[in-house]
This record gives structure tokens, C-alpha cells and sequence, in this order.
């Protein structure tokens, strides 16, 4: 069954916005759904590995991002702002900020190099997710 390019990114939104409200579960079946839609597709995969972040699972997310999203996607450069965010989360200060440097410094893609230029203006402290709290 084809699924319409609308509705993986209905799914993909409302996984962000489900992520963003502590719906982590619904996120990741909405990711998943996404996926299944679009397996050639990379940005499920930065869906997840947003997620994996936002749950304070940083190394999770960077396995994400190598194994599966530079796997489909090996020159996208928001595949490497978010691993660089996910490297920085994860205690791999150096390595993060050389990737998103990189992206800053020779990307073509304006979101991706958006992303970049914020995250290097965060301190550590500053990019750790901080969770809500459930009343």
C-alpha cells in the first residue's frame, strides 16, 4: 500500500510534537509508522533519534545516526548536525563540535547549517534536554 507523502509528514509531526510533550511511546510508534512508510528515508530515523536525546539516551541516538541514518543518507548534512548534537550530548565534546563546525563551515543545506551554528552556541550544560516534570 502507498502511503501519501501528507501523511508521513502528519506522522512525522505529530511524533515531534508527541516527543515534545512526553509522549515518548506515541513518538516512537509514530516514528516507526513513518518508517515503515518510507524506509528509504533517513528522517524517521532523525525522529527516533531526537527521541532517543530528549529520553537522555544520547549514545542511543548516536547509534541511530550512524548505523541507520548516514546508512541511507551519507551526505546529508542534517543527518550530521544531529549526530553532532547527539556526539555533544553523548561526552564526545571534540568530536561534536568538529562535525558541526563542519557543517557551519561547508554546508549547503541552510537548515542543517542553522542547526549547526545554534548547537555551537550552546554551552554543554545549555544542550542537555531537561525533562519535564509529570504532575
Amino acid at each position: 500500500m502507498q502511503t501519501s507523502g501528507e501523511l508521513v509528514r502528519l506522522l512525522m509531526r505529530t511524533g515531534y510534537w508527541s516527543v515534545w510533550h512526553g509522549l515518548y511511546a506515541e513518538a516512537a510508534a509514530l516514528f516507526n509508522g513513518a518508517k515503515a512508510a518510507r524506509p528509504e528515508s533517513e528522517v524517521p530515523v532523525l525522529g527516533m533519534a531526537v527521541l532517543a536525546m530528549v529520553m537522555q539516551q544520547p549514545d542511543s541516538a548516536v547509534q541511530l545516526l550512524r548505523e541507520n541514518a548516514l546508512a541511507l543518507a551519507p551526505r546529508s548534512e542534517l543527518v550530521q548536525a544531529h549526530l553532532g548534537c547527539a556526539l555533544r550530548l553523548a561526552g564526545e565534546e571534540s568530536e561534536g563540535q568538529d562535525l558541526l563546525q563542519r557543517v557551519v563551515a561547508s554546508g549547503r543545506d541552510e537548515d542543517a547549517r542553522r542547526m549547526a551554528v545554534n548547537l555551537l552556541r550552546l554551552s554543554p550544560s545549555q544542550l542537555s534536554p531537561q525533562l519535564a516534570k509529570v504532575l
